[in-house]
């Protein structure tokens, strides 16, 4: 949606903004439900009755399609093939992939058009912008058919843990929901075709949140998805002001950002349901979610994971490691032995759910603090600010309550308008109040694992 039209949209009545956002939930319904999708959602589903001999069978052979077809119809691959001299006659099984080097964020963003599958008609493709935690925008292009295939795994995880896929919804996120201006209710939009009540991320002080509470117990969803410091802000205010919200929701479910256990520990106990945990990426190479047994599972039938050391070599059970990804659902754009830029360690221990899929033992690659703005509100989760702008890496960095420094490595086309959209963006998420300073660097520094933290509080205190 362009900026003006955005801005039109805000400042509409709410009844409007609803139709809006339902119109648009339709459209998105049939993209994703549309289609195949029902033969996707079955053949998902029958892989939790794969043994290990089947599955890796299957990864093994989504393996060898997709690498056999990057290396025909993928520009990029095609010319890495023959300039490595690489024989894909050598490659005939998973223990091959190592054959193959690994794949850089850069490679992606200097030329995205060059990693496109040309059996595809790029004018009907969807090109969907993502950061991820090192804070890199990136093009990534897929189609329905790939859209429809995400939300199949997506479902089965929802099924797996008894949320009904088909239920009401509530959602907490990084879109812009409602202007920042805005000081009274509602603070959420409704999209009917999708039954999902879309709450503002960017209103929870603590005047706001009795509001938000209500409307929860009014509303009463069958399953909450939410970023979890969103919804780790109500559980907070409710634990401190004795408001027990059990029995609003019948699920909840969280991604985006790093769970913590104290996190996990307060919203379970406010609302009284378990919190289901996945980590995914809008590149389409990775998918990990939590079983009814707490545990983390790696989906391989959604796409291969390696946990690799800094030289190469393949980490052991419970060692940190490099997360390194190989897609198998979007053949559009494949990405084969994906930097991702997260880290995280492995367990070779079997999980008492009966999943055939390995247990992920530690997701430690995803971890920011929030800004605080002058009159309370608690902001994380930036870096969607980011999205189409011809900005090459991000960081926020607050060390008084009233101002934030927002440090840009530019692109070459980034220019003065650049700029004011930019802030323009920002503003709506932190609002007018707080200074924002924006300095130009060449480099933003890493911390320990070559990541980029997206926000960096330097506060001595919250409140």
């Amino acid at each position: 949606m362009k900026l003006t039209l955005e801005t039109i949209l805000l400042k509409s009545p709410v009844f409007l903004q609803n139709l809006a956002f339902s119109i648009y939930g339709l459209k998105t319904q049939l993209i994703r439900y549309g289609g195949n999708y029902n033969n996707y959602y079955k053949s998902v589903l029958s892989h939790y009755k794969f043994d290990m001999a089947k599955l890796n069978k299957y990864m093994e052979s989504a393996f060898l399609n997709s690498i056999n077809d990057a290396a025909k119809n993928v520009p990029y691959y095609r010319e890495l093939i023959n300039k490595n001299n690489i024989d894909l006659n050598g490659i005939h099984s998973l223990d091959d992939l190592k054959i193959l080097p690994l794949l850089e964020k850069s490679e992606i963003r200097k030329s995205p058009a060059s990693f496109i599958n040309e059996r595809f008609d790029v004018s009907k493709l969807f090109v969907i912008h993502t950061t991820g935690t090192t804070g890199t925008p990136l093009k990534i292009y897929s189609n329905a058919q790939s859209r429809q295939k995400n939300y199949a795994f997506y479902n089965r995880f929802l099924s797996n843990v008894g949320i009904d896929v088909k239920g009401k919804r509530a959602t907490f996120g990084g879109r812009i929901i409602v202007s920042s201006d805005q000081q009274k209710p509602p603070f959420w939009r409704y999209s009917y075709f999708q039954k999902n009540l879309l709450f503002s991320s960017y209103h929870l002080t603590n005047i706001n949140i009795p509001i938000y509470i209500q409307k929860l117990r009014d509303y009463r969803p069958d399953y909450i998805d939410s970023y979890p410091s969103s919804l780790f802000c109500i559980s907070q205010y409710a634990k401190s002001h004795n408001i027990d919200l059990r029995g609003v929701t019948k699920g909840i479910t969280t991604s985006a950002e790093t769970l913590f256990p104290e996190q996990r520990s307060i919203i379970e106990s406010v609302f009284g349901v378990p919190v289901y945990d996945q980590y995914g990426a809008a590149e389409m190479c990775v998918f990990v979610s939590q079983c009814v047994e707490g545990k983390y599972h790696i989906h391989t039938d959604y796409g291969l994971v390696e946990f690799l050391r800094e030289d190469g070599t393949s980490a052991e059970p419970g060692e940190e490691s490099e997360i390194v990804c190989t897609s198998f659902i979007n053949p559009v754009m494949p990405l084969i032995r994906y930097r991702i830029g997260d880290r995280g360690s492995f367990s070779d221990k079997k999980c008492n759910c009966g999943s055939p899929f390995p247990v992920m033992e530690k997701i430690s690659g995803r971890k920011d603090d929030v800004i605080i703005t002058p009159d309370g509100k608690k902001i994380g989760r930036l870096s969607p600010v980011m999205k189409g702008f011809p900005v090459k890496e991000m960081q926020f960095i607050q060390r008084k309550k009233s101002e934030v420094d927002v440090l840009i490595v530019k692109e070459s086309n980034y220019d003065d308008n650049s700029e004011f959209e930019l802030i323009k963006q920002l503003r709506k998420r932190l609002g007018d109040v707080i200074l924002i300073k924006i300095e130009y660097v060449d480099k933003i520094h890493r911390s320990k694992g070559a990541k980029l933290k997206s926000i960096v509080s330097l506060l001595d205190a919250t409140p």
